[in-house]
């Protein structure tokens, strides 16, 4: 959730469609970054991974809804969608452990399925500890559904998986 303030306040009033925009401007800026040898295209079309790219353009209709809804409720509906594309046959993780789950298994990628079983199967006190610590918003008076954690200080994972 905190990740997302910076960005909710650069937003001011701003319209969804201009999010998108400012996206799509970023997408031109990278591709252009290195002009040699591909006219332009060289940093996007070697050096950026694509599973990173393609995670990047899924988030942002995710990312619009910070115009009109808080950065935890982004956070949270970003998490469900990612934990229902990753793993369709699970049924959606529901009570105090459900963001530890569901965080879990975005930053495991293709590994999903075996971080979310570890994680069911890990002792109580683990599992509580995980919970407690993912469901940490860094924002005060905001809580993830059915997370009894609010504020912070939360961890932010710099190099989970988009």
């Amino acid at each position: 959730g905190a990740m997302l303030s910076p960005l909710k306040q650069a937003l001011g009033s701003a319209a969804a469609e201009d999010l998108a925009f400012y996206f799509l401007h970023w997408v031109t800026d990278l591709s252009g970054a290195e002009a040699a040898p591909l006219a332009g295209a060289e940093k996007l079309a070697l050096k950026f991974p694509l599973p990173v790219l393609v995670s990047f353009l899924w988030s942002i209709p995710h990312l619009q809804r910070l115009v009109s809804h808080s950065e935890t409720e982004v956070v949270e509906r970003f998490l469900e969608a990612r934990f229902r594309q990753a793993l369709p046959d699970e049924e959606l993780p529901t009570g105090g452990d459900a963001v530890a789950q569901m965080r879990l298994v975005v930053m495991a990628q293709r590994g999903a399925q075996r971080v979310l079983d570890a994680f069911r199967s890990a002792p109580e006190v683990v599992r509580g500890i995980l919970s407690e610590e993912m469901a940490l918003t860094g924002i005060q008076g905001q809580a993830f559904e059915g997370s009894r954690a609010e504020g912070g200080p939360a961890f932010l994972v710099y190099y989970g998986p988009a």
